[in-house]
């Protein structure tokens, strides 16, 4: 799925490795800043050690958990007998089946979306994402198929686990957005035929594409999961675990960007407002390291808090100086008060936050930082 700031490059290139070696020492691995789960899907399939997986939003505690909390694989042909199929039944059925379908017939018009936004404002008390969403992020007959697979999720867990995921990473996969899910393009001219490209993926297709990815892996050791702030799980960590530590880089709130899969991942629904069609702010997760005036003391308490419990720390970030005032050369610095520090600088690649590769590139290249550090004696 599209991710602000995803480490799977980074696995191939040095990461995978040093996670390897440094989990031979610890008893656990713990990832604080779970994200997109790469780090901790990767920790629990290459390593022997539990993984205890941590992130402020839900949707990244979803994806973490599929993995992570099984030990066995999911059959996919079960999923799409009992769930998958019966999911495009029922939306075949729905009163609003053939209405929700307009949108795909013909070239997209500017019209044509507005009706889509309007049959959408038309709610219903089991819907959540054609209410908030439908018309801007996802056409009708998408919003349709997701909410219908959201309420038909297995009863039974690991299978509900992996079919959440698979439905986060399907929605990422065809929201109308130019990168996350921000704000969702506008029936613009320019705009348009980004949209009709998002709105003519299918769900469904998306889910089995995300399933095939997601149901054979499983975990070596079984480990868990909790939506919780890094620095509070920090104080209670032991001696022998290693944290895994990737803070965020922007400026600007994860929650701005991801607050789509969010709602999906909390299955709650609450009012939206804005072109961005946004959740009310108290609803939205903030961070202390996405704020300029807070980052480097949220760092500073992150790393003393793991130093007083004598863990390990694998940590990455961008090597030069990043929009929420930290850089690779200030975190190094700040590292070294408590840890002896093996530092190495490697190739990583960052979104630009909603480039579309036609005004400006959707990915740029960049040096991250790779420390490795060992509590002093």
């Amino acid at each position: 799925m599209k991710y602000m700031g995803s480490k799977r490059l980074m696995l191939t290139n040095g990461l995978g490795e040093a996670i390897v070696a440094d989990a031979e020492r610890a008893t656990r691995v713990v990832d604080l800043f779970t994200g997109s789960g790469a780090l901790a899907w990767f920790a629990a399939e290459h390593t022997r050690r539990p993984v205890y997986a941590v992130d402020l939003q839900a949707f990244a505690v979803v994806l973490a958990e599929a993995v992570v909390g099984r030990t066995r694989e999911v059959d996919v042909e079960t999923l799409e007998r009992t769930w998958l199929r019966p999911t495009h039944v029922a939306a075949r059925r729905s009163r609003y089946w053939e209405a929700s379908g307009d949108a795909a017939s013909g070239p997209l018009t500017r019209r044509k979306v507005l009706a889509a936004r309007s049959l959408c404002a038309d709610t219903r008390s089991d819907s959540l994402v054609w209410a908030a969403y439908g018309g801007h992020y996802f056409s009708p007959r998408q919003a349709l198929l997701l909410d219908v697979a959201l309420r038909r999720l297995p009863d039974r867990e690991p299978e509900r686990a992996v079919c959440h995921a698979a439905l986060i990473s399907a929605a990422s996969y065809c929201a109308a957005a130019p990168g996350h899910t921000a704000q969702p393009f506008q029936p613009t001219p320019t705009s348009l035929p980004y949209i009709s490209d998002a709105w003519q993926r299918d769900p469904v297709a998306a889910i089995r594409v995300a399933l095939a990815d997601i149901a054979p892996r499983t975990a070596i050791r079984r480990g868990r999961t909790r939506v919780a702030d890094a620095v509070t799980v920090a104080g209670s960590l032991k001696a022998t675990d290693l944290a895994l530590i990737d803070p965020p880089y922007s400026d600007v709130q994860y929650s701005r960007f991801y607050h789509v899969l969010e709602t999906i991942a909390r299955q709650e629904r609450s009012p939206v407002a804005g072109v961005g069609r946004y959740p009310p702010a108290e609803s939205r997760p903030q961070s202390a390291f996405s704020l300029k005036t807070a980052s480097q003391n949220a760092l500073e308490e992150l790393l003393g808090a793991l130093a007083a419990a004598g863990c390990r720390v694998l940590l990455t970030f961008p090597a030069g100086t990043s929009s929420n005032g930290l850089s690779g050369a200030a975190i190094l610095r700040l590292a070294e008060r408590w840890y002896d520090v093996d530092s190495k600088t490697v190739l990583g690649r960052f979104s630009t936050l909603g480039g579309n590769n036609t005004l400006r590139a959707s990915r740029a290249h960049s040096a991250e930082l790779i420390l490795s550090m060992a509590p002093r004696d």
